[in-house]
């Protein structure tokens, strides 16, 4: 008994599943694919509405227009049967739940609250009914002359499983509208548009318009400006040690010393995802500065593992070396951006319209070296010094950063903990270091590349090896003198 009382509810449950399958639909519009077989495509940037949700702002899709006549004119018996446009309320593309079996799409009249349909010669007006959204006007829809003797276009909007149309009304039938909206009856030849005219009858034609989505085929986000203010770690930053190295001074003169330390990292791009377009398209970026990025593929996070090199230099005395560890710190950061898409199309047109979003990167910020004290090659001890070992309270002037490849787009600054929020906001690939020298300018800093007879570290000077034996036989020649 108990088995049978379980069947009963599920019997029922299944029972309220398809009745509530029957009577309701999401949002989605679909239209017809290019491979044909009137196989349909999800549209990116149309979408059916409750008309009772809909607010004032929303771009609906028209239809048609009623026309008013012109009062004056309606005093001259001459001009009596005349309709001229004075204003154009519009008329909006709906659908509606025809006999509780098929959508069908329909009219909205100015102010009437009623979508009116009609199918196999029942015409029938309903409170309750959706209206057909152009999502923040990204779509580029246009309608399309049909004759029963052609097929539908590419993009062709689909009502559910009926093509939207549109019969445009002879001038001389005098009517109050100038089309009516109804559906196609079959994708093949020889169909026939079916739709309700205003006195609620049905009637059919052989050739009018149909509701058609053009697609486009590349985007181009222009004036891209990067909001650094508002910037956020995804994640807490990790510290790394991307590599350890040891320079040393093999020769007999002081020299500048260099050494390119490589290192690997896993680098990750997204510009996100929007409604209202499509993703996989190729996409073109143009910073607010005039910069150009490498191209994307839109809503398709870009990953790749790098292979850089950071060219450390430092000033050592001979038969003097040093050991040095670069660290770095990696975050994931999310940086909200404006900008101005542009979407072609393949016949060349083109249009545009702002939009805004996040745009996130996973990459290596903030690289520095750690100087160990400088030590003698040949027993490994210390250099004297009176001050404390270089470190990285204060980042040296005299590092730069050699890639491997083509610097590409990325947000850090090598060398700074922060976007200095005085910069050029937009400048998010690194300035390319001078190839010939393989090092930066000399800047007199803590560790300047001119020919001194002192290395600094933290600012303060301290003698060296060299200078020291220089010094010891003139302080015993004043001495002996003395004595």
């Amino acid at each position: 008994m108990l088995r049978q009382k379980n069947y009963l509810a599920l019997g029922l449950l299944g029972c309220v599943l398809l009745l509530l399958s029957a009577t309701t639909a999401d949002n989605s519009v679909y239209i017809l694919s290019k491979y044909g077989h009137q196989q349909q495509l999800t549209s990116t940037t149309l979408r059916w509405l409750p008309a009772h949700h809909i607010p004032n702002e929303k771009q609906i899709v028209v239809g048609g227009f009623e026309k008013i006549s012109n009062a004056e004119d309606d005093n001259n018996a001459n001009q009596a049967d005349k309709l001229e446009t004075k204003s154009q309320p519009p008329i909006y593309v709906c659908r509606a739940m025809h006999s509780n079996s098929v959508w069908v799409a329909g009219m909205q009249r100015h102010k009437e609250k009623r979508c009116t349909v009609t199918m196999h010669g029942a015409v029938q007006s309903y409170e309750k009914y959706e209206l057909l959204e152009n999502a923040d006007g990204a779509a580029r829809i246009t309608w399309v002359s049909w004759n029963k003797y052609t097929q539908p276009p590419v993009g062709a909007v689909y009502a559910n499983k009926l093509l939207i149309a549109r019969y445009e009304i002879p001038t001389e039938e005098k009517s109050r509208y100038t089309h009516y909206i109804g559906t196609l009856s079959s994708t093949e030849n020889f169909g026939n548009i079916v739709y309700a005219n205003e006195n609620g009858k049905e009637e059919t034609a052989t050739c009018g318009e149909l509701l058609v989505e053009t697609e486009p085929i590349r985007y181009e986000l222009s004036v891209v400006k990067l909001n650094w203010y508002k910037k956020h770690d995804i994640k807490p930053r990790v510290s790394r040690v991307l590599n350890e190295v040891t320079i040393v001074n093999r020769g007999t003169q002081a020299a500048k010393m260099a050494e390119a330390s490589t290192y690997s990292y896993k680098y990750t791009i997204y510009w996100g995802r929007r409604h209202a377009m499509l993703n996989g398209l190729d996409t073109t970026i143009t910073l607010f500065n005039g910069t150009s990025l490498p191209n994307i593929t839109w809503g398709t996070r870009h990953e790749e593992n790098r292979t850089e090199a950071y060219n450390i230099l430092i000033f050592l005395e001979p038969g003097t070396g040093v050991n040095v560890t670069l660290r770095a710190n990696y975050t994931n950061m999310e940086v909200p951006y404006t900008a101005t898409l542009i979407s072609h199309y393949e016949d060349g047109a083109t249009t545009s319209r702002p939009i805004n979003g996040y745009r996130q990167e996973e990459t290596l910020f903030d690289i520095k070296p750690e100087f160990g004290p400088i030590y003698f090659l040949n027993n490994y001890s210390l250099v004297p010094t009176t001050v404390p070992p270089p470190t990285t309270t204060e980042p040296t002037t005299t590092t730069t950063i050699a890639t491997t490849k083509q610097p590409q787009e990325t947000t850090h600054q090598h060398g700074t903990t922060e976007p200095d929020v005085n910069r050029d906001e937009n400048m998010i690939i690194p300035k390319k270091p001078d190839i010939s020298t393989g090092m930066q300018s000399d800047d007199g800093g803590p560790l300047s590349l001119k020919n001194k007879v002192e290395v600094t570290y933290g600012g303060t000077a301290c003698a060296t090896f060299k200078s020291s034996l220089l010094t010891l036989p003139l302080l015993l020649l004043i001495l002996h003198r003395i004595t």
